[in-house]
């Protein structure tokens, strides 16, 4: 593509950037645009607003309303810096130094910071730190001071940015065109016209040079999709939505090839150009992606070894450290020169004097933050008008997102259909089901496999899934792209079809390979029992996806669960022999009222013929045989009722889990004198 059409292209997005003035992704303000295409106004829409804190910055009065005219460019200082985690080891407690309160400097607007260290200096740990994102944990202790646009932040202040993690997530089968729509649609969704969005969306792709990858999948570690730096670039292109102000990025070329990084930071540079404020933590950068930066943040070990220009650092190494091998580039030098490791023939000694006169002269060295007042204040979203999607067009959206992900995950369809067809062969080859007295035993133990199977391949298939998506939910949700109930029920409904498909697959070649439900009306009974007994069971796996923290709690917990469902599954043990305490199980049992409902209706009506093999005492009928097991007291109505429930309820858990689990964020307390 010729460079004077990316330019041109590049203008048109800067231009709509400039005419729409949009903030925050968790808030929204009155909206001005000049895009030649209907819009709306919203007057008393979300604001961003410095409050002035008390000293201990619990309460808050005296609240100032700040325009998004006003806020304009963000200029960030801080200092000061300080975190630990402490441990338990038999009986001590250990307390590890992760950032040891010297860290300072400062992110201008048009300007690009960069933040290097070996490894494990803490460079991820700062950049979350200064954005307000560490995760909240009783182990970790936070301080330090942050000022934006000169104001000193509160410690539960979040900065307005956007922030793109070290390994960007996306639903893979959605293409690159629809993640920018969807986030869209979701984040600006009362804010501008249909055109309008479809304009901001194909400014986006052509500013983030993602062309000719529009129509392609985003893909994942097993899905083949778009390239590494493609996937970089939209995800950038994602947090741009909302024309954030400044754009933390955690190793923005980390795994890139030389072009692909190159490819990444232009992108970020040109946002620099235009007023963003850009900081990045870059690894190993190659020559001409570490001279596209202003402004350097070095570390080693917690400690800071350098604030300043990037054009300065070389003749600061060579002063203070160890010159330049020749040929040698300033990235990799000057990540020698902070580094404890023995350089230029140096004794372990020397390399320790030469990191300890580092830090002395990194924290001795007068350094201009910007402006600053003490006065504490919180910058929080007053959510008057939602801005965004209403809760409507949020479930459409993400129902939607979710039924195109289950249609195009091809492999995992054709691995359920492969699955069902591949039992109900199995099944359909060893039993073969007639009225004689043995055939009594074959359908109960029959329909206990498929009561068991069914609820295992449902609980396995979501434990597994589910955690990983979970993974891409929990930032959007703590972005506030949409709300906790909407993303839920899409979730639910959108499984609803494959469930019944899958289930009803299977038991119609069950029923017409091994001679079960002898008539039409049983068929039918019988796929709606196994069709409900799936819906329970994804349920079920669903509350425990929701409820684990990761994936391998998720698949530790579904052992045990599934024994007890097989344990209390009606046979297997007697109600008047279950133990008091666990006399409940039985009656939410997932297993249990699957082989129940399936029993009641098999027996019903049946006819058996007094002749041998004989099993004890001959069963004249279906209702002799359901009293062997003490099943023939209920009805099948109230199998179902009891199957809706038990989804219900799992739902409801499931969704009361999402909003516990949701990510929460560690303040930051205010410098102690023992760590300034």
């Amino acid at each position: 593509q010729p460079s004077h059409m990316k330019m041109g292209k590049f203008g048109i997005f800067v231009a709509i950037l400039h005419t729409v003035i949009l903030f925050h992704p968790c808030s929204g303000q009155r909206v001005v645009t000049s895009l030649g295409v209907k819009t709306k106004r919203h007057e008393n829409s979300d604001q961003l607003t410095y409050s002035k804190a008390k000293g201990d910055g619990s309460d808050l009065k005296e609240s100032d309303v700040v325009s998004a005219g006003n806020i304009g460019s963000l200029d960030i200082g801080f200092s000061d810096i300080y975190m630990e985690i402490t441990t338990k080891k038999k009986s001590q407690t250990l307390k590890r130094v992760l950032l040891d309160g010297s860290i300072r400097g400062r992110a201008q607007p048009g300007r690009m910071l960069a933040i290097m260290g070996p490894s494990g200096a803490g460079k991820s740990t700062v950049l979350h730190a200064l954005a307000g994102r560490i995760k909240e944990s009783p182990k970790v202790y936070l301080e330090g001071k942050r000022y934006v646009n000169g104001n000193l932040l509160s410690g539960d202040s979040m900065l307005p940015i956007a922030f793109m993690e070290q390994e960007a997530n996306f639903f893979a089968h959605m293409t690159v065109r629809e993640t920018l729509r969807f986030r869209v649609e979701l984040k600006l969704g009362k804010m501008l016209s249909m055109r309008a969005k479809e304009e901001l969306v194909n400014t986006l792709i052509d500013t983030m040079r993602l062309g000719k990858a529009a129509e392609t999948i985003v893909g994942n570690a097993k899905v083949r999709g778009i390239s590494g730096g493609e996937r970089r670039r939209l995800a950038i292109a994602c947090e741009l939505v909302t024309s954030p102000s400044a754009i933390f990025l955690d190793e923005p070329t980390s795994g890139l090839d030389s072009s692909a990084a190159t490819s990444v930071i232009e992108t970020l540079r040109d946002l620099a150009n235009k007023g963003k404020t850009v900081v990045a933590v870059i690894h190993q950068p190659s020559q001409h992606v570490f001279a596209s930066f202003d402004d350097l943040l070095l570390l080693s070990e917690g400690k800071q070894m350098y604030f300043g220009e990037v054009g300065r650092v070389q003749e600061y190494m060579d002063r203070h450290a160890s010159k330049a091998g020749q040929g040698m580039g300033t990235a990799e030098h000057i990540i020698d020169c902070i580094s404890a490791v023995p350089i230029n023939g140096e004794s372990k000694a020397e390399a320790d004097r030469r990191v300890e006169n580092l830090v002395a002269l990194a924290n001795s060295m007068q350094l201009d933050i910007g402006p600053t007042t003490e006065t504490a204040v919180t910058l929080h979203a007053e959510n008057k008008k939602q801005v965004g999607a209403n809760l409507f067009v949020q479930l459409k959206l993400l129902l939607q997102r979710a039924v195109r992900e289950n249609l195009r995950s091809k492999a995992k369809l054709i691995i359920q259909t492969v699955q069902q067809v591949t039992l109900g062969l199995i099944y359909g080859g060893i039993y073969s089901i007639g009225l004689n007295q043995a055939s009594i035993q074959d359908r109960f133990g029959l329909l206990s496999l498929v009561a068991i199977g069914s609820a295992n391949m449902a609980l396995a298939s979501t434990v597994r899934s589910f955690p990983k998506e979970k993974a891409i939910v929990s930032a959007e949700l703590a972005g506030k792209m949409y709300g906790t109930l909407p993303y839920f029920v899409g979730k639910a409904v959108s499984e609803i079809p494959l469930i019944a498909f899958f289930n009803s697959l299977f038991g119609v070649m069950v029923s017409a390979l091994t001679g079960l439900n002898n008539s039409v009306g049983k068929i039918r009974r019988f796929l709606g029992i196994n069709v409900m007994h799936g819906l329970a069971s994804q349920s079920v796996g669903l509350m425990i996806g929701s409820v684990s923290p990761n994936s391998d709690t998720a698949l530790a917990l579904f052992p045990a669960i599934m024994v007890l469902n097989i344990i209390f599954d009606g046979k297997n043990i007697s109600e008047e022999s279950t133990p008091k305490l666990l006399r409940w199980i039985p009656k939410v049992g997932l297993i249990r009222w699957g082989f129940e409902g399936l029993c009641l209706n098999e027996f019903e009506g049946l006819e058996f013929e007094t002749k041998g093999p004989y099993r004890g005492a001959v069963v004249k009928d279906g209702k002799e045989a359901l009293a062997r097991l003490g099943l023939g007291t209920r009805s099948i109505g109230v199998v179902f009722r009891a199957q809706a429930l038990i989804s219900f309820a799992c739902w409801g858990l499931s969704y009361l889990g999402l909003k516990l689990t949701r990510q929460k964020f560690q303040p930051m307390n205010k410098p102690s004198l023992q760590n300034v």
